[in-house]
């Protein structure tokens, strides 16, 4: 009896271990100017974790942000590392942007759509309790042209126009 409850309790705690060290994927929705916040709480040392944010941008433009991980702290939080952030288009694994500074990044030149967001990092401390990180994304537009700047454009070709023209009459 006494070796089925050790049985019992050992696939507990290996269940308990692996749903910890499994990925988190988190749809964060349209990302808009105000940002979102993500980010991901450990319990136990992790070699290598990928977190994946799926987010969509209503327009095109830039999507900026930064990341806090924890450190030691007087060895009471675990040591979250972060290494990456790979931006990937959601409908395909082709990685759009990679940033190895996780701290503050910028990715620029995208279209409207749906986007993923990958957070590699690692987690040690074998005497705490836990280690986090956050962070934050939010959309910059590219903004549209004004009709003022498209008429200025339009007087200045036809301004080159006219002196083209002129140079071939001579």
């Amino acid at each position: 009896m006494q070796f089925a409850h050790r049985i019992a309790i050992a696939a507990l705690a290996l269940t308990a271990f692996s749903a910890q060290v499994q990925a988190k994927s988190q749809d964060l929705g349209p990302v808009t100017s105000a940002g979102t916040t993500f980010g991901n709480t450990f319990y136990s040392d992790v070699a290598n974790f990928t977190d994946y944010y799926t987010f969509t941008l209503a327009n095109p433009g830039t999507v900026s942000g930064s990341t806090v991980d924890t450190s030691y702290v007087l060895f009471f939080s675990k040591d979250v590392k972060l290494n990456s952030l790979t931006l990937t288009n959601a409908g395909s694994s082709t990685v759009l942007a990679q940033d190895t500074s996780p701290d503050a990044f910028t990715f620029s030149g995208l279209s409207a759509g749906t986007y993923t967001l990958a957070v590699n990092g690692s987690v040690s401390g074998a005497l705490a309790l836990s280690g986090s990180y956050s962070g934050s994304i939010k959309a910059v537009s590219s903004p549209a042209p004004e009709p003022a700047d498209i008429a200025l454009t339009v007087v200045g070709l036809a301004g080159v126009g006219y002196m083209v023209r002129r140079r071939a009459a001579r």
